[in-house]
């Protein structure tokens, strides 16, 4: 288990956001560890999400629809395949000083319209709300709201990936 003394606390963004440098906590010490273990956790159950394309391919490539599904001949092509396929991503993230800012870019592409423009959209195209009814333009502003968003974020991100790229060393961070 991996202990984290006070130093490590006061020095997190997400608690010194909240108590200064040198004030001293008030809440609970377990506090200071639960947002550590709920981005592990989402992490985790988002890598399980994202990796299945990934995966897919992999399992029909390396796999044998001929044996049964656990059986040794189709766990260990896939448990190397997968494994593989996570120590690349591993690399190529410690090799790339500036991972976040493309991952900055991928949720700027990628992530604000599929969670927040094409549902409204999606909703409006099935059940076609009256333009005179307030839902209409409530899914009106939200379209219009996040694609703005989403072309400032896209915007923001390439040009700190700009900014960064001046400054690229191969595994920089590590």
């Amino acid at each position: 288990m991996v202990h984290l003394d006070d130093k490590y606390l006061h020095h997190s963004p997400t608690i010194s956001s909240w108590c200064g440098e040198n004030i001293p906590s008030i809440s609970p010490y377990l506090f200071h560890y639960s947002h550590i273990w709920f981005i592990h956790s989402v992490m985790w159950f988002l890598s399980q999400v994202y990796l299945q394309p990934t995966n897919e391919v992999l399992e029909t490539t390396f796999t044998d629809p001929n044996f049964n599904e656990f059986s040794a001949r189709n766990v260990i092509p896939r448990v190397v395949s997968r494994s593989f396929s996570v120590v690349i991503a591993t690399t190529i993230a410690a090799m790339l000083p500036f991972f976040g800012d493309i991952n900055s870019v991928i949720g700027a592409f990628g992530f604000l319209p599929v969670d927040f423009v094409l549902p409204v959209v999606f909703f409006s195209l099935t059940f076609k709300p009256s333009k005179r009814s307030p839902i209409f333009w409530l899914n009106m502003t939200i379209t219009m709201v996040f694609s703005a968003v989403g072309v400032i974020a896209a915007v923001a991100a390439v040009r700190q990936i700009s900014i960064d790229a001046t400054t690229y060393r191969l595994f920089a961070n590590i």
